[in-house]
């Protein structure tokens, strides 16, 4: 059975990762959550303060040095990656030219910081979750460069960025719903 890494968002550790932690444990061996402020719970009122805190406190560099650190301290199990938006980004950058063997499958959720790094190779099978629309690019144009490159998945849902998250003015009870079942039948796959 794989063991799962979860790259969190910018809101970090909270009740709702530990809820998706706690229900994926029923299928894989063990659940990790890495989170850009070293697992204190934080209560962040809105995106915009968790976004200032994630720059101020960590930064897309340092979560990807967090991220590399803990797939180098799982390296003899067998892993699937899961990231939402920062950490699937943190995800794609560790992921970028290296072979994992140990590295199943990578699942990145609305990584809006991926369009910045098109070129990354990963070499691990990768599938990357986008939302209808992002403020600051156009999803089918990041879409269409992605689907070019081997091993990359891309599907586009019907919502928005944070869909997942409970915190996030964007989230979707449906939308979670959804892709906590599709999340399990793809680990299961694996």
């Amino acid at each position: 059975m794989p063991h799962i890494l979860i790259a969190t968002d910018i809101f970090g550790y909270t009740k709702a990762t530990e809820a998706f932690k706690y229900r994926l444990e029923f299928i894989c061996e063990a659940v990790h959550i890495i989170d850009p402020y070293d697992a204190k719970q934080t209560d962040f009122q809105n995106e915009d303060e968790a976004y200032e805190a994630f720059n101020r406190l960590c930064g897309l560099e340092n979560y990807a040095k967090m991220c590399m650190k803990a797939l180098d301290a799982h390296a003899n199990e067998t892993l699937i990656l899961i990231g939402f938006s920062m950490g699937a980004s943190a995800f794609w950058n560790v992921l970028a030219g290296r072979k994992s063997a140990n590295v199943k499958s990578f699942f990145g959720f609305y990584s809006s910081q991926i369009r910045h790094f098109l070129d990354a190779k990963p070499r691990v099978p990768c599938t990357l979750i986008f939302p209808t629309l992002e403020k600051h690019f156009d999803v089918d144009d990041v879409i269409t460069e992605l689907a070019k490159q081997e091993n990359i998945t891309c599907v586009k849902t019907e919502y928005l960025h944070g869909f997942m998250n409970p915190s996030s003015i964007h989230y979707n009870a449906k939308g979670y719903a959804e892709y906590c079942e599709w999340i399990e039948e793809k680990i299961k796959a694996v």
